[in-house]
């Protein structure tokens, strides 16, 4: 099983970064091939929403030439992927939001029908990491809910898990958090151990 991680913190070894490396510490358990990538070492233009384009042509974004494309092959060879960020002013992280705005071209659309013909996103499972400054798990529920409109409505995917850990001011204290990092270590564990990948 490839499992392929999405780390939307800028800061490396943060909180987000902990916790994503206890989920894939959990699926490499279960014999899963596991990578991580920071978004924020990638280069990601901004979408310019030109997507009646990428719509309509069989070819990807080519306004640029980033490292969107790369990124796109790593998602369509996985078998589940996962996103891990901090809430960000309720929503997740501005690279992690233009990240999803350059995936738009992975769908094509028919313009006269509106009715979608393709999509190389739809069927793929994911899951959902997120920290929280403030000690109520209420804070996430919103950016819990731009994902879910995201990846489940827009791309078709099939969220299979989530965990929210609340209460995370400071660079590493996530630390103290010991039974939330146990926990996504069983949700890798669990996850990797049940998902059929073929």
């Amino acid at each position: 099983m490839n499992v392929l991680g999405f780390m939307a913190s800028p800061r490396k070894g943060g909180n987000s970064d902990v916790l994503l490396d206890r989920f894939l510490e959990g699926a490499r358990s279960q014999g899963a091939q596991a990578e991580k990538i920071y978004l924020y070492d990638c280069s990601i233009e901004y979408c310019q929403g030109c997507h009646l384009r990428c719509w309509s042509t069989p070819d990807c974004c080519s306004r640029w030439q980033d490292d969107m494309h790369m990124l796109h092959d790593k998602m369509i060879a996985s078998d589940l992927l996962i996103f891990s960020s901090p809430v960000y002013m309720g929503t997740p992280p501005a690279k992690m939001i233009a990240f999803f705005e350059r995936s738009i071209d992975q769908k094509r659309v028919n313009l006269e029908t509106l009715t979608v013909e393709s999509n190389t996103l739809r069927g793929k499972k994911a899951v959902v990491l997120q920290v929280n400054f403030f000690n109520d798990p209420a804070y996430q529920r919103l950016p819990l809910s731009v994902y879910e409109r995201i990846l489940a409505e827009i791309f078709g995917m099939t969220i299979i898990g989530s965990l929210g850990v609340e209460g995370v001011a400071e660079p590493g204290d996530i630390a103290g958090k010991k039974a939330a990092l146990q926990e996504a270590y069983n949700l890798g564990a669990a996850l990797c151990g049940s998902c059929d990948s073929r």
